[in-house]
């Protein structure tokens, strides 16, 4: 019984000893995280119509300009008889945003389109 006092407090002492680390995180202002691909779930028609396209190229302006980017879209409709999902996706750089942008309007119209059938 004397052993398992023993081993209690000296567990214990460890546990606490291990709680008292200390554990220091840096901070760079220099760094900045780049954003590669942005993908939309959307659960309606109406979701990827309402797409704000300003802040999606504002997404992507901490990227350098040969940054390789990409845009997915995807349709869900749960709801629909046929329970249709759909994806399209398009990439390129990110000097190239306003064409990406260009393309993902199209790719949205084609999505809604398809969609419509089910």
């Amino acid at each position: 019984m004397k052993k398992i006092y023993i081993l209690f407090l000296l567990l214990s002492g460890l546990v606490l000893k291990a709680q008292e680390q200390k554990s220091s995180a840096t901070y760079s202002k220099n760094e900045v995280s780049q954003i590669t691909s942005l993908q939309f779930i959307a659960s309606s028609t109406k979701e990827l119509e309402e797409i704000k396209w300003k802040d999606i190229k504002s997404i992507f302006e901490s990227n350098k300009p040969e940054d390789k980017i990409e845009l997915s879209f995807e349709l869900d409709l749960k709801a629909s008889k046929n329970k249709f999902k759909g994806t399209m996706t398009t990439g390129g750089k990110t000097k190239d945003i306003d064409s990406l942008i260009k393309t993902s309007k199209k790719i949205i119209k084609a999505l809604i389109k398809i969609s419509k059938n089910y």
